[in-house]
């Protein structure tokens, strides 16, 4: 085999490996900036393609060649890209499954249209002008499809579409290897049929799970914006309330003046004291909040605060917030929200007076926002897929609390930590944040 066929085989590789490790970056987030993933993506694809050549002087086309490729390229992807090894794998099975459909695809097309039956066993058994010239309309295919691919797709792989895509990826990869047995056999214009028709199964198929996939989301995101409007609604109702009552005060205060004058010029001091508790509680109650600045945070905690107490629920409260920032007030609300709600929970169902409390935390370190709330822990939290589920009575919110909160820390590139020790329940929640000028705030 010449020098040039070697060098042809091993570039073609090399635009396999770097297309197919590109590709997941359309479907997940790089650990690294793209200049980095790049180079780790072409480094990588040049020393797998070293390898693969070394296989095909064995034998030019095997299954054990292309499962030595899957692998390889999920552990390329599971170091780059931010996944599971799991999700990696099913990502460059499905990759590996398109790129052998357009190889085999273009190979049964050309094939029938010089009329040689044997001419997908000479591709992938002889070197020669054939197989190059197959290599450079397949590889040319490869690229156009990948160029299209970066062109329309816009959404992220998403993890609760993982068994949808299993699905598709193992009945897909059936169907082709059974395709590519038959094309091995004969090519003729009836495998070319089956190939279109196969086609047209599978992109009715993909096009029926991207539809089910938008309606479920659609159902989603009206179960999403339902609980945030109302943590939003209950929350500012809290504040409204508070306000309300401290008007009607100010309103009233010349008739309480008035009144409480009338009970001292009669040294009937016990009474105006009584008076003056009576007309003052909305101020005090204004007065004993905990006040950071913003008022998303006042109102939550102040709303809180008042449950704890009916409960019966100690608390400590430590809490800062920078003062321009662009974490959304309704991010905030849901965060804190659902967190303060989950440990008041928590703290309900313990037997114990002295297990029932919280702590909130929030604290201002190098740009990030810590929040860590803390409470005592009789009954272990309980958590499914590695996910908090909570208990609620109201079957419509089950488990959208922590759903939205997740997705609210997702949008500032936070992270969620919990632990449970010695009769406590810990949350850290840590979400990142920039300073909005003075010029930027309306």
């Amino acid at each position: 085999m010449s020098i040039l066929f070697i060098i042809i085989e091993i570039l073609a590789t090399v635009v396999e490996a770097y297309i197919g490790i590109k590709f997941v970056g359309l479907l997940l987030e790089s650990k690294y900036e793209e200049s980095k993933t790049n180079l780790i993506a072409i480094t990588t694809s040049f020393v797998l393609a070293f390898f693969v050549h070394i296989l095909n002087s064995i034998e030019l086309f095997s299954y054990g060649t292309l499962a030595f490729g899957v692998v390889s390229i999920s552990l390329i992807v599971f170091s780059v890209y931010r996944c599971k090894f799991p999700h990696a794998f099913l990502i460059s099975c499905f990759y590996f499954m398109c790129l052998n459909y357009l190889d085999f695809l273009a190979i049964t097309i050309v094939g029938a249209l010089l009329h040689n039956p044997d001419y997908s066993k000479i591709v992938i058994s002889t070197h020669g002008f054939v197989r190059i010239r197959q290599m450079f309309i397949c590889k040319g295919l490869l690229i156009l499809a990948y160029l299209s691919a970066k062109h329309f797709m816009k959404g992220k792989f998403k993890i609760n579409s993982f068994k949808h895509y299993v699905i598709l990826t193992i009945a897909g990869g059936i169907g082709v290897v059974y395709l590519i047995d038959n094309s091995l056999d004969l090519v003729d214009f009836g495998n070319v049929m089956n190939w279109i028709v196969f086609s047209v199964i599978l992109i009715l198929t993909w096009a029926l799970l991207l539809l089910y996939e938008k309606s479920k989301n659609d159902k989603d995101m009206a179960k999403f914006m339902e609980i945030k409007n109302a943590l939003l609604e209950e929350n500012y109702k809290g504040l409204n309330d508070a306000y309300s009552a401290n008007a009607k005060v100010y309103h009233d205060f010349n008739n309480h003046i008035n009144i409480l004058y009338q009970y001292l010029i009669h040294s009937d001091t016990k009474s105006a004291i009584e008076y003056l508790d009576r007309v003052s509680e909305p101020i005090k109650n204004l007065l004993e909040r905990t006040w950071t600045g913003n008022e998303v945070i006042d109102v939550i905690i102040n709303s809180k605060l008042r449950k704890m107490k009916e409960n019966h629920i100690q608390s400590s409260i430590n809490v800062e917030f920078p003062g321009r920032c662009d974490i959304m007030p309704n991010d905030i609300c849901t965060i804190l929200s659902n967190l303060l709600d989950n440990a008041i929970e928590a703290c309900q169902r313990n037997q114990d007076n002295a297990n029932k409390w919280i702590n909130i935390t929030i604290r201002i370190i190098n740009q990030m926002l810590i929040l860590i709330i803390e409470n005592g822990n009789e009954v272990a939290p309980q958590v499914k897929n590695k996910r908090l589920v909570t208990s609620k009575e109201d079957e419509r919110f089950h488990g959208w609390g922590l759903k939205s909160v997740e997705s609210s820390i997702e949008k500032y590139e936070g992270v969620m930590q919990y632990k449970t020790e010695n009769g406590k329940f810990k949350v850290v929640v840590t979400l990142n944040y920039n300073i909005i000028e003075k010029e930027d705030v309306f």
